[in-house]
């Protein structure tokens, strides 16, 4: 296990992914939350800024208020409600909603787990693409069950 990072570079570390699953190019975020280019780069290199900037890179990156704040004390963020779900391209249609109701559940129960382990962003997306893949599977073979757990039952 990895020792957490420090609190603005661990804030740093969820800015560069959340961007990146927005598929935002840096541009379109200063613009978004109306700030220089100059204050992302700070920002993205760890270093502090105004309460008020923060509240802005909240709204541009489709986070809750006071997100920012709960990555710096070790928390995670909480995507607005009318966020797209663009942090998770796997994110169930609705066509889907027992997959949905078993993902939001997976995900919550992740977010404790993630932040009790204290696991990087890197581990923590790995844990998540597994967890989401494993669920995916179970419910593309109702009838069979767990894919995985058939494949690995036939193995033994």
């Amino acid at each position: 296990m990895t020792a957490a990072p420090e609190p603005r570079t661990r804030l740093a570390q969820y800015i560069e992914r959340r961007i990146a699953a927005l598929a935002l190019e840096y541009a379109e975020v200063c613009r978004r939350a109306d700030i220089s280019d100059e204050t992302l780069g700070k920002i993205r290199k760890g270093m502090k800024a105004r309460g008020s900037t923060y509240l802005k890179l909240e709204r541009a990156l489709e986070w809750e208020q006071g997100s920012i704040a709960a990555i710096l004390e070790g928390g995670e963020p909480t995507l607005r409600a009318d966020s797209e779900r663009s942090d998770d391209p796997g994110w169930p249609t609705e066509g889907e909603p027992g997959l949905a109701r078993e993902l939001a559940l997976a995900q919550r129960l992740l977010t404790a787990t993630i932040r009790e382990m204290h696991l990087t962003p890197a581990e923590a997306d790995e844990v998540w693409r597994r967890v989401r893949l494993e669920l995916e599977a179970t419910h593309r073979s109702p009838g069979s069950g767990n894919e995985t757990n058939d494949r690995n039952s036939r193995a033994v």
